[in-house]
């Protein structure tokens, strides 16, 4: 960009923890109400600024809202900014311990909760703005491991974005990391955040300013140490979070000037089949045998697709992109298997584009095409549970993360 363009910015944090009780959302709990608070939940606005045009990246404590409330919320914090919807970018912690805003328990009370909160971060960002330089770093961590049988790949890139003001005095770090937030499952029925909140408390002391956390393409990523079912305890909480400090300690910037800043949208299109009678009552039934999932709901729902004649369902979805200088922060709303980031990153020839999942809402997984014809939990009996949320009964075709590659490296390539 030409060099009298001034580019501001400001960081603000603010708590969402609600204070009455709420439904935990993330895998199965004997009593899902939540008993308490374990960890403080957050939202974080890194809000940027020129000639009273606004790009606004946000990082939530949340399982992650569905695309319809995403919009809901993204809408709300454009009007405030007078801004379009496609320079909001919301980023979820995919924590499994956080409120659910669809529960009969206070999950609409919880919503308009978060939502006032996340204006009023937004607003306080606004009154801080201020000039200032970037850089961009990228190491390796160990923090995940791949939960799928016979899988090893891992994304493991720790990509950094620090921000300073112009004298020096750093004002946020954004690290994107690669693993689950599901440290505490069923062993914790309290508020939490997960690993994130005790990294962000580390990180920040090492960096000396606020961390945001950004959850990268973690579908299939578990955090390391950790049982894929059943998760772990405090102590690998205090496991992953020490990792990734020591990751983050091999970081090294060099403040640059803002040459680049600029985010936007592409529509992308999905599309899943609908089952035959047969092939519905044969997934159910090995669901049921496999994982005790009770699929009669899905099977009515399928039922009732074919009875409209409705072969296959189709879904408007959007990827958005955030450039700034050399790296791109750029995502979906699907789980994507880590596989599709680790594409887009060779294709791109890039280790600053990073391609994420639970962006703008959280929807089904999403596997590469291998994966896709392996089937399991995450890419076929999840939908089973999760169908009415995720608007289709069926995982999105073979082909879809291929198509979704293609896409994210050929814009990478229009710009670079």
């Amino acid at each position: 960009m030409h060099k009298n363009i001034i580019w501001n910015v400001a960081f603000s944090e603010v708590d969402i923890t609600p204070d009455f009780q709420t439904e935990l959302i993330g895998c199965y709990r004997q009593d899902s109400r939540s008993q308490g608070v374990l960890h403080r939940l957050s939202a974080q606005v890194l809000l940027f600024e020129n000639n009273n045009d606004f790009y606004c990246l946000s990082a939530i404590d949340s399982l992650g809202l569905t695309v319809s409330l995403s919009a809901k919320l993204r809408s709300a914090i454009a009007e405030k900014l007078n801004t379009q919807l496609s320079y909001i970018m919301l980023n979820f912690s995919h924590t499994h311990s956080a409120p659910a805003p669809l529960s009969p328990l206070n999950g609409e009370r919880y919503f308009c909760f978060l939502t006032e909160q996340i204006m009023k971060c937004v607003e306080t960002a606004k009154q801080n703005l201020c000039p200032f330089k970037l850089s961009w770093s990228v190491t390796d961590t160990q923090i995940g491991e791949n939960r799928r049988e016979g899988c090893s790949e891992v994304d493991r890139r720790l990509g950094a974005l620090k921000l300073e003001k112009i004298n020096g005095i750093p004002l946020a770090v954004v690290l994107r990391v690669t693993a689950h937030a599901n440290v505490l499952m069923n062993c914790n029925n309290k508020i939490s955040g997960d690993y994130f909140v005790p990294a962000r408390e580390k990180l920040g002391r090492y960096f000396k300013c606020p961390v945001m956390l950004i959850q990268g393409a973690a579908g299939n990523i578990k955090p390391a140490g950790t049982d894929k079912i059943l998760g772990g305890n405090l102590g690998d909480l205090e496991k992953i979070t020490d990792i990734l400090l020591d990751s983050a300690k091999k970081l090294r910037f060099d403040p640059d000037e803002v040459r680049k800043i600029f985010m936007y949208s592409s529509e992308f299109d999905y599309y899943s089949d609908i089952p035959c009678e047969t092939e519905a009552e044969s997934i159910a039934a090995k669901a049921k045998k496999l994982f005790g999932i009770d699929g009669a709901q899905w099977l009515a729902e399928c039922k009732n697709l074919r009875e409209r004649e409705v072969s296959q369902q189709h879904q408007k979805g959007e990827v958005q992109f955030f450039y700034i200088n050399e790296g791109c922060i750029c995502g979906v709303a699907d789980e994507l298997f880590c596989e599709i980031s680790i594409d887009v990153m060779k294709r791109t020839g890039s280790p600053f584009m990073f391609f994420n999942g639970y962006t703008n809402g959280c929807t089904g997984y999403l596997p590469h095409a291998e994966e896709w014809e392996n089937g399991g939990y995450e890419t076929l009996y999840s939908y089973l549970q999760y169908y009415m949320f995720h608007g289709h009964v069926m995982p999105f075709r073979k082909d879809t993360a291929k198509r979704l590659i293609t896409l994210v490296s050929d814009e990478w390539k229009k710009i670079f």
